[in-house]
């Protein structure tokens, strides 16, 4: 084995090693599964990044991130697996030995709080003093009992201190008197706060563990809803200011209208005695009114007291309602549409009303325009040898009136024959709906075209699917026109809008009132 491969060899282990080394002692380990959890601190006293984390003392994972997020700390930690954490789980920052490192301690909390899972927020304890602080502090009680001492050494060398020895001397033998005088209600004052303190160990930790439980919740419902407490607390300056600003404009629009009404009454006491005179006059009228209808007299105290006549009056109702009943248990649709036929090229538009009474029946009527128009007469003039034909032809409003049943099918597929007019003549077609959405249409019109010279030979027969897209009023035709005639067979085209009776609700109400 030649030195460079044994070099390399070398440097490949040692590489080994130290990269074992390194997982080893990094608090992950060796494919070992890790949770991320949230800690959000006002400060966190010179927390880094990598620090450990403990549960219960035990290291158990790393501080991973340290960031702002809107003027507080937030502290992302990895935690073992391993080791549960419960929802009422409580995050310290501590210091680890006189060093001053700092480290995140978690009070895992307890089982019947419920597991708190991953990437969720473990509510922050208090962040501890650092041993710096803490020798800040001392030097601080240092300087205090050192001057402390400067007083009462002053206090010795002006004959002060032997007068308050005095004074304390006085008092004690005053307080010793007044104590023997009361011997007896001391002795029950003992009694009481004995009572008192056997209630208050007896009750105090059932209070202080219910207190504990209530901070627990107002700290969790305070963090869910911080942006909203924030957005409540600014609304409610804002009112406050607005009712600082307006409350004497209020009160001030108060008292005129106060003095106006003491005005007003003012100048129409006689009116106000005299309107409340006629009003006591007609509450006597009612009164005599009530009375005759009480004793059957007259067409109400008939109809009130005689059964007959009142049975009479509810059936004339209930026949009067009917036809209402009829038309609130009816269906109106509302069709707008437009449509071509690249054979025989006609290009239609109109719009129609579809009136359902029955779940098997309806009625359509609908008025339309189109670019052929409707033939009306044919004419024949003869000048000399020569016969000319002139047709007639209609180019204005042309109307549909059909009535349409169901023949087979209780809900899809099922089976529709209508008849009626088409285009202002005679037509006829049949329909199946193979869902609310998708429907197979045929319609057959345009018999009298054949009496017209130059005009197809045959009726104009249309078959055409038809598709509704989901609950929006929109739909599609697609299909072949005027099928029976070979020289202006062609593809039927169309589209449009079809509005139910919520739909109509919505344009209807969502129409500014004037």
């Amino acid at each position: 084995m030649n030195t460079q491969l044994k070099v390399g060899l070398f440097v490949l282990i040692i590489s080994g090693i130290f990269a074992y080394l390194t997982i080893a002692f990094n608090d992950r380990g060796f494919g070992q599964d890790t949770q991320d959890y949230y800690i959000y601190f006002n400060m966190v006293e010179g927390l880094s990044k990598g620090a450990d984390v403990q549960v219960k003392g035990v290291k158990v994972g790393r501080v991973e991130d340290i960031v702002f997020k809107n003027s507080i700390v937030e502290v992302k930690v990895s935690i073992r697996k391993d080791v549960p954490l419960y929802k009422n789980a409580v995050a310290y920052i501590r210091t680890l030995g006189l060093m001053g490192d700092k480290y995140v301690y978690i009070d895992p909390g307890t089982p019947d709080a419920g597991k708190l899972p991953e990437k969720a927020i473990i509510r922050k304890g208090q962040v501890f003093t650092s041993a710096e602080e803490a020798f800040s502090s001392a030097a601080d009680v240092a300087k205090k009992v050192e001057i402390l001492v400067d007083n009462l050494n002053k206090a010795i060398e002006e004959g002060n201190l032997t007068e308050l020895i005095r004074r304390i001397r006085v008092l004690a033998e005053h307080t010793d008197q007044l104590v023997q005088e009361n011997r007896r209600d001391l002795r029950r004052t003992i009694e009481n706060v004995r009572v008192i303190t056997d209630n208050l160990r007896t009750h105090l930790p059932e209070l202080i563990a219910k207190l504990d439980r209530i901070t627990t919740h107002l700290e969790a419902i305070t963090g869910d809803n911080r942006d909203d407490i924030r957005e409540l607390v600014k609304n409610l300056k804002e009112t406050s200011v607005a009712l600082k600003e307006k409350t004497p404009k209020v009160l001030e629009d108060i008292d005129q209208a106060a003095l106006q009404v003491r005005d007003t009454v003012g100048e129409n006491r006689e009116d106000i005695r005299s309107a409340v005179e006629k009003i006591k006059d007609a509450s006597l009228k009612l009164d005599r009114i009530l009375a005759k209808i009480d004793e059957g007299k007259g067409t109400i105290g008939k109809l009130v007291n005689e059964d007959d006549l009142y049975n009479n009056v509810n059936e004339g109702v209930k026949s009067f309602a009917k036809p209402f009943k009829v038309i609130n248990r009816s269906k109106l649709d509302i069709k707008l549409y437009a449509e071509t036929h690249t054979g025989n090229e006609d290009v239609k538009a109109g719009i129609a009303a579809i009136f359902s009474h029955r779940p098997d029946r309806y009625l359509y009527f609908g008025a339309l325009s189109n670019t052929n128009g409707k033939v009306l007469k044919e004419e024949e003039y003869q000048t000399g040898s020569t016969v000319t034909t002139r047709l007639t032809r209609n180019y204005g409003i042309l109307f549909d009136v059909q009535y349409a049943g169901k023949l087979f099918g209780e809900d899809y597929p099922s089976l529709w024959v209508r008849a009626g007019l088409k285009d202002s003549g005679a037509a006829g077609g049949f329909d199946i709906h193979f869902s609310e959405n998708f429907k197979l249409k045929s319609d057959i019109y345009n018999f009298d075209r054949r009496f017209a010279s130059g005009e197809p030979a045959h009726p104009q027969l249309d078959i055409v699917f038809q598709y509704k897209f989901g609950s929006s009023p929109i739909f599609i035709d697609l299909g072949g026109s005027d099928l029976l005639n070979d020289g202006v067979r062609g593809v039927f085209i169309g589209g449009g809008f079809l509005f139910n009776d919520n739909d109509l609700k919505y344009i209807l109400g969502s129409v500014p009132k004037p």
